[in-house]
Protein backbone atom coordinates (compact mmCIF):
# COMPACT_ATOMS: atom_id res chain seq x y z
CA UNK A 1 0.00 0.00 0.00
CA UNK A 2 1.34 3.45 -0.90
CA UNK A 3 0.69 6.23 1.56
CA UNK A 4 1.49 9.88 0.93
CA UNK A 5 2.65 11.67 4.09
CA UNK A 6 0.92 14.92 3.22
CA UNK A 7 -0.29 16.96 0.32
CA UNK A 8 2.57 19.41 0.77
CA UNK A 9 5.38 16.85 0.44
CA UNK A 10 6.15 14.14 -2.04
CA UNK A 11 7.38 11.44 0.29
CA UNK A 12 5.72 8.07 0.04
CA UNK A 13 5.76 5.30 2.64
CA UNK A 14 5.28 1.88 1.09
CA UNK A 15 4.81 -1.38 2.95
CA UNK A 16 6.86 -4.50 2.27
CA UNK A 17 3.96 -6.23 0.49
CA UNK A 18 3.70 -3.62 -2.26
CA UNK A 19 5.08 -3.89 -5.77
CA UNK A 20 8.85 -3.63 -5.90
CA UNK A 21 10.74 -0.86 -7.70
CA UNK A 22 13.41 -1.43 -10.35
CA UNK A 23 16.11 -0.15 -7.96
CA UNK A 24 16.29 0.24 -4.20
CA UNK A 25 18.85 1.62 -1.73
CA UNK A 26 19.37 -0.23 1.57
CA UNK A 27 20.10 1.80 4.64
CA UNK A 28 21.90 0.17 7.55
CA UNK A 29 18.74 -0.39 9.61
CA UNK A 30 17.52 -2.88 7.01
CA UNK A 31 20.85 -4.74 7.05
CA UNK A 32 20.89 -4.82 10.85
CA UNK A 33 17.34 -6.11 11.05
CA UNK A 34 17.82 -8.96 8.59
CA UNK A 35 21.25 -9.88 9.98
CA UNK A 36 20.47 -9.98 13.72
CA UNK A 37 17.96 -12.62 14.79
CA UNK A 38 16.87 -10.64 17.85
CA UNK A 39 16.30 -7.40 15.95
CA UNK A 40 12.79 -5.99 16.21
CA UNK A 41 11.99 -6.33 12.49
CA UNK A 42 14.13 -9.41 11.76
CA UNK A 43 11.51 -11.72 10.27
CA UNK A 44 9.92 -8.96 8.19
CA UNK A 45 13.30 -7.86 6.79
CA UNK A 46 14.39 -11.45 6.05
CA UNK A 47 11.11 -12.01 4.21
CA UNK A 48 11.49 -8.76 2.27
CA UNK A 49 15.08 -9.70 1.44
CA UNK A 50 13.81 -13.01 0.02
CA UNK A 51 11.29 -11.07 -2.11
CA UNK A 52 14.13 -8.92 -3.41
CA UNK A 53 16.23 -12.01 -4.19
CA UNK A 54 13.38 -13.43 -6.28
CA UNK A 55 12.66 -10.18 -8.10
CA UNK A 56 14.20 -8.10 -10.85
CA UNK A 57 14.94 -5.27 -8.39
CA UNK A 58 18.54 -4.13 -8.20
CA UNK A 59 19.56 -3.26 -4.66
CA UNK A 60 22.26 -0.76 -3.83
CA UNK A 61 24.23 -0.92 -0.60
CA UNK A 62 26.85 1.70 0.14
CA UNK A 63 30.10 0.99 1.92
CA UNK A 64 28.84 3.58 4.41
CA UNK A 65 25.80 1.38 5.17
CA UNK A 66 28.08 -1.63 5.68
CA UNK A 67 30.31 0.34 8.06
CA UNK A 68 27.34 1.55 10.06
CA UNK A 69 25.73 -1.92 10.14
CA UNK A 70 29.00 -3.58 11.21
CA UNK A 71 29.32 -1.22 14.15
CA UNK A 72 25.74 -1.70 15.37
CA UNK A 73 25.89 -5.47 14.82
CA UNK A 74 29.18 -5.63 16.71
CA UNK A 75 27.55 -3.76 19.59
CA UNK A 76 24.54 -6.10 19.57
CA UNK A 77 26.64 -9.26 19.45
CA UNK A 78 28.90 -8.12 22.27
CA UNK A 79 25.91 -7.08 24.37
CA UNK A 80 24.38 -10.52 23.73
CA UNK A 81 27.53 -12.27 24.94
CA UNK A 82 28.39 -9.92 27.81
CA UNK A 83 25.02 -9.16 29.38
CA UNK A 84 25.19 -6.66 32.15
CA UNK A 85 28.30 -4.98 30.71
CA UNK A 86 28.25 -2.05 28.35
CA UNK A 87 29.72 -2.46 24.89
CA UNK A 88 32.32 0.21 25.58
CA UNK A 89 33.34 -1.38 28.86
CA UNK A 90 33.93 -4.72 27.15
CA UNK A 91 35.82 -3.23 24.20
CA UNK A 92 37.89 -0.83 26.31
CA UNK A 93 38.85 -3.62 28.72
CA UNK A 94 39.82 -5.97 25.89
CA UNK A 95 39.99 -4.49 22.37
CA UNK A 96 40.85 -7.93 20.97
CA UNK A 97 37.30 -9.07 21.76
CA UNK A 98 36.16 -7.78 18.37
CA UNK A 99 38.13 -10.58 16.68
CA UNK A 100 35.49 -13.01 17.98
CA UNK A 101 32.86 -11.35 15.78
CA UNK A 102 34.69 -10.61 12.55
CA UNK A 103 33.78 -13.96 10.96
CA UNK A 104 30.07 -13.24 11.48
CA UNK A 105 30.40 -9.72 10.06
CA UNK A 106 32.39 -11.12 7.16
CA UNK A 107 29.68 -13.73 6.45
CA UNK A 108 27.00 -11.04 6.35
CA UNK A 109 29.17 -8.95 4.02
CA UNK A 110 30.07 -11.92 1.82
CA UNK A 111 26.38 -12.74 1.39
CA UNK A 112 25.70 -9.16 0.30
CA UNK A 113 28.65 -9.06 -2.11
CA UNK A 114 27.79 -12.48 -3.57
CA UNK A 115 24.17 -11.56 -4.30
CA UNK A 116 23.85 -10.94 -8.05
CA UNK A 117 20.96 -8.51 -7.43
CA UNK A 118 23.02 -6.28 -5.09
CA UNK A 119 25.51 -3.59 -6.04
CA UNK A 120 27.89 -2.39 -3.35
CA UNK A 121 28.73 1.24 -4.11
CA UNK A 122 31.00 3.89 -2.70
CA UNK A 123 30.26 7.46 -1.86
CA UNK A 124 31.68 10.03 -4.23
CA UNK A 125 34.13 12.74 -3.27
CA UNK A 126 31.41 15.42 -3.42
CA UNK A 127 28.82 13.35 -1.56
CA UNK A 128 29.73 14.75 1.89
CA UNK A 129 29.15 18.29 0.61
CA UNK A 130 25.73 17.23 -0.69
CA UNK A 131 25.05 15.61 2.67
CA UNK A 132 25.52 18.98 4.37
CA UNK A 133 22.73 20.33 2.17
CA UNK A 134 20.55 17.38 3.20
CA UNK A 135 21.24 18.18 6.86
CA UNK A 136 20.20 21.76 6.26
CA UNK A 137 17.17 21.01 4.08
CA UNK A 138 15.72 18.05 5.97
CA UNK A 139 17.29 18.31 9.45
CA UNK A 140 18.96 14.92 9.01
CA UNK A 141 21.78 13.67 11.17
CA UNK A 142 25.11 13.22 9.33
CA UNK A 143 24.83 9.49 8.55
CA UNK A 144 21.30 9.75 7.22
CA UNK A 145 22.28 12.82 5.21
CA UNK A 146 25.15 10.84 3.68
CA UNK A 147 22.83 7.94 2.84
CA UNK A 148 20.45 10.33 1.08
CA UNK A 149 23.31 12.00 -0.78
CA UNK A 150 24.56 8.58 -1.88
CA UNK A 151 21.08 7.66 -3.10
CA UNK A 152 20.96 10.83 -5.12
CA UNK A 153 24.49 10.26 -6.42
CA UNK A 154 23.22 7.00 -7.96
CA UNK A 155 19.89 8.57 -8.99
CA UNK A 156 17.89 6.35 -6.65
CA UNK A 157 14.52 7.40 -5.28
CA UNK A 158 13.51 4.22 -3.41
CA UNK A 159 14.85 3.39 0.03
CA UNK A 160 14.33 0.42 2.33
CA UNK A 161 14.60 1.33 6.01
CA UNK A 162 13.02 0.83 9.40
CA UNK A 163 14.15 4.31 10.40
CA UNK A 164 11.70 7.22 10.65
CA UNK A 165 14.47 9.80 10.20
CA UNK A 166 13.93 9.86 6.43
CA UNK A 167 10.28 10.95 6.62
CA UNK A 168 11.04 14.68 6.14
CA UNK A 169 12.87 13.99 2.87
CA UNK A 170 10.98 15.01 -0.25
CA UNK A 171 10.68 13.02 -3.45
CA UNK A 172 11.58 9.58 -2.14
CA UNK A 173 9.72 6.33 -1.69
CA UNK A 174 10.32 4.61 1.65
CA UNK A 175 9.78 0.85 1.82
CA UNK A 176 9.33 -0.25 5.41
CA UNK A 177 7.71 -2.73 7.75
CA UNK A 178 7.78 -0.27 10.65
CA UNK A 179 4.18 0.82 11.33
CA UNK A 180 5.46 3.94 13.08
CA UNK A 181 6.36 5.31 9.64
CA UNK A 182 2.74 5.09 8.56
CA UNK A 183 1.58 8.71 8.19
CA UNK A 184 -1.94 7.84 9.30
CA UNK A 185 -0.76 6.96 12.83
Amino acid sequence: MVMNNSKAKKTWVIDFNSALPTALYWDSSFIINFAHADARWHSECVEFGARLDNSETLSYVSTLALDEAWFVLLQLMIQDDYSGKSFWRVVNDNPRVIVNYIDRLEKISDDIYANPRVRVVTIGSRTPRLALNNMRDFYLLPRDALHLATMRQYKLTHLVTTDADFLPVQNIFIYTCNPALNPSR
